[in-house]
């Protein structure tokens, strides 16, 4: 839009002037604004109802033309707190008697109480429960399997990890400590088994060697899962067949994939091993450089001999000094606690019972005071051997203190230049013995972790959490290992017309019969009677007609609609000036309008009522829906359906109820004509909703072409407003050059009117 100053010279409101030139300008874009929002309108109109067309034809429509839906029946047990039934449509009618001698169960355990004087929780850990570090447990429950080898992190919560990985349920109840466990599905073929095997000494011993050697404590978590899998490579596989793999690597022969795997796993054992071995070096010389360090402060400091150089820096007589006063005050806080120890050992306890610090200072103040004044009171045999104590437990204290001290002050000088060459010269003699006896010892242990049996059979592991070994036996009243109690898994038994049946589960299917075993009664015979389930057609056609005339009354609806002629979408202008209600009923009238005499609607209405209109010829003679008292009623309601001796409706209910006889009477040829008559519509709504080039898949309406006229809309639309912005501005740039033209004139006739005199007295 332009900018200009309104009618500087003019005195015209040119901007008042302006609006109502554009106004009429903007006839062609408020009419293109309402064909868009006519278009949204459109769309989410056909959208609600493309939504109720295809849920008839997935509902209601979908089940009446599905055999099964129509052999429903019903049953009635003569005792339903032994045996529930329900009945398929394979069922033969009548009755059927049955016998229930067992139900089927499944195992249970129930552990025994901890051992552990600590309370336990789901997240602590088994060793601390009781269970030995190396135990691996084995589950198994049908042809799920699992395992968990215990270490010093191993909590409750994997051990209930690996139980449901073997299909067990495990409960941990922290108030009476102890644990629960159960097969998820009844039945002997689902019994479960838990047994363990504890860790064989001498293949634990070569597990720690290896694990030690390569600093396994040290590892970040994906270095320990990397040598984890090595070392489960490895188990895996005998020396002899390891040492064949090296040897065929070294000769640079090709490895197969599984040898690959075993030399790959062998390096990085080696890799690890010899990392740890430089550190191991490293440390080796860092020691040997602090002891010289320790030793020569502790001598400078006995000797009393400063000024010297150690390591790179000058030892001064000020930093003994120093190192005395930190190493006193050291003592001085060490004194009593270390009194009161050595009280307390088990050699003295007797000896020195009830004698505290403070009386043995007071016994060194006694004896100082009597080695000054010969007559003054001496001490006796027990004070003489209490003061030793103190005596000896001090010079300890000071001995301790100073040595801790001279550690301390160690720190200062292994930074220095002198001390970190000296390192690392004894790091560069150490490492390779370091290296070379790391690797004679891994090589030992590997070769006795991969040909010593891991683990061996074990009764016993697991007795401090309440388990022993199960195997699915039934143990009674706690007398498993730990208190443990086990109920064993048992299939059901059930006689069903003369037949014995045996099944892992309580829900058992024969002969179209679905028998539901609650509870055993062993000689008493149960009646299952099996009838046709009239109710169950009845209420799915009733649904079906229910369903329909909701869409068809939509449908005729939109289609019947009352015309909205001279309506249009309102402009924000004219909505200011109505109510809202006076709006509300105003785009109503549209909106209802949107589908009037719609083309596509017209086609579906059609398409439906012939397709329900249709005859099924069963034995030579003809049916329709109106053979079964499915009818239409009143012109008026355009092709709605009405089911006679319907009690719910109003225009079908003083009619006699053909449908409900006919189900009853002979439901085969029911099945046949209402099935063949809705597969009819099926396939026609299924035909109105193929994808085109108009209009989706799923889809009954042509959205494709009203979403492609909504594009066409929007660019017309867009062409319009440049069009407005272009007239408007060339009306701005119009006035602002009558003003500019205005003010020359009236300049000029200024400076005319000045030569000529004018204006002048």
């Amino acid at each position: 839009m332009g900018i200009g100053l309104s009618g500087m010279v003019s005195g015209l409101d040119t901007d008042t002037l302006i609006k109502q030139l554009m106004s009429a300008e903007r006839t062609r874009v408020t009419k293109v604004e309402g064909k868009i929002t006519k278009n949204e309108w459109k769309t989410e109109k056909w959208k609600d109802l493309n939504t109720k067309i295809y849920s008839l034809y997935t509902g209601s429509l979908s089940k009446m033309r599905t055999q099964g839906n129509y052999l429903t029946k019903k049953t009635v047990s003569s005792n339903e707190s032994v045996v529930k039934a329900s009945a398929g449509g394979s069922a033969p009618i009548g009755t059927h008697y049955v016998t229930v001698d067992a139900v089927a169960s499944a195992q249970y355990v129930t552990g025994g109480t901890f051992t552990s004087d600590e309370k336990l929780t789901s997240k602590s850990k088994l060793v601390d429960a009781g269970v030995a570090a190396g135990t691996k447990i084995n589950f198994a429950c049908g042809d799920k399997t699992a395992e968990l080898i215990v270490d010093e992190n191993t909590t409750f919560t994997n051990l209930s990890d690996a139980c449901k990985a073997a299909g067990l349920n495990v409960n941990f109840d922290e108030a009476r400590q102890c644990l629960y466990i159960s097969s998820r599905q009844s039945g002997k073929e689902n019994a479960f088994s838990i047994t363990t095997d504890t860790e064989n000494v001498d293949s634990a011993a070569a597990r720690k060697g290896i694990y030690e050697l390569a600093g396994y404590s040290a590892m970040s978590d994906s270095d320990k899962k990397a040598f984890d899998e090595a070392m489960a490579t490895l188990e895996a596989s005998k020396s002899a067949d390891i040492n064949a793999v090296l040897a065929k690597a070294a000769s640079g022969t090709e490895l197969t994939a599984d040898e690959k795997k075993i030399n790959d796993a062998y390096n990085l054992l080696v890799k690890k091993t010899e990392e740890q071995a430089e550190k191991t070096a490293e440390k080796k010389a860092q020691d040997t450089v602090n002891n010289d360090i320790i030793a020569q402060i502790t001598a400078a400091v006995e000797s009393g001999v400063a000024d010297t150089d150690i390591y790179g820096k000058e030892f001064t007589a000020e930093q003994i000094t120093a190192l005395k006063e930190k190493a006193d005050k050291a003592a001085e806080k060490m004194y009593e606690e270390s009194f009161k120890k050595f009280c307390e050992k088990e050699e003295n306890a007797e000896k020195f019972k009830n004698v505290t610090y403070a009386d043995a200072l007071k016994l060194q103040e006694k004896k100082a005071a009597a080695e000054a004044d010969p007559t003054a009171e001496q001490l006796t045999a027990e004070e003489e051997e209490i003061l030793a104590a103190l005596n000896q437990v001090q010079a300890e204290v000071d001995e301790d203190a100073l040595q801790a001290t001279i550690e301390e002050e160690v720190k200062n000088y292994n930074t220095s230049d002198t001390a970190k060459k000296a390192v690392a010269d004894g790091k560069a003699a150490i490492v390779d013995t370091e290296k070379a006896d790391a690797k004679a010892a891994l090589a030992t242990n590997i070769a006795n972790y991969a040909d010593i049996e891991r683990f061996n059979a074990s009764d016993n592991a697991l007795a401090a959490i309440g388990l022993g070994n199960i195997d699915g036996s039934a143990i009674s009243n706690g007398a498993g290992v730990g208190g443990m109690t086990v109920f064993a898994a048992s299939d059901a038994k059930v006689t069903v017309n003369g037949a014995v049946i045996e099944s892992s589960s309580n829900t058992i299917s024969v002969n179209g019969l679905t028998l539901d075993l609650v509870s055993a009664k062993p000689g008493e015979t149960i009646s299952i009677g099996v009838s046709q389930d009239t109710d169950s057609v009845y209420n799915m056609v009733k649904d079906f007609v229910k369903q329909y005339n909701e869409v068809l009354e939509e449908l005729n609806n939109a289609y019947y609609a009352e015309s909205a002629r001279g309506y249009e979408p309102l402009t924000d202008e004219q909505k200011d000036a109505m109510s809202e209600t006076e709006v509300e009923k105003w785009e109503k009238k549209i909106k209802d309008s949107l589908l009037r005499r719609d083309d596509t609607i017209g086609s579906l209405l059609n398409a439906m009522r012939t397709a329900l209109d249709g005859c099924v010829t069963v034995d030579g003679q003809d049916y329709a829906l109106s053979s079964f008292g499915i009818c239409t009623t009143k012109y008026t309601e355009k092709g709605k359906l009405h089911i006679y001796g319907d009690q719910d409706d109003p225009d079908g209910m003083m009619y006699e109820d053909k449908l409900r006889k006919a189900i009853e009477e002979d439901p085969d040829k029911v099945m046949e004509v209402l099935q063949t008559i809705s597969k009819n519509l099926y396939d026609t709504m299924a035909d109105k909703m193929k994808a085109s080039e108009l209009s989706s898949a799923l889809t009954f309406y042509n959205d494709k072409q009203i979403t492609k006229e909504l594009t066409g809309y929007k660019e017309q639309l867009k062409k319009e407003e440049d069009r407005l912005t272009e007239i408007e501005d060339r009306y701005y740039k119009q006035f602002a050059s009558m003003e500019t033209a205005l003010s020359k004139l009236s300049s000029q006739s200024s400076s005319l009117a000045s030569m000529l005199g004018m204006g002048q007295y």
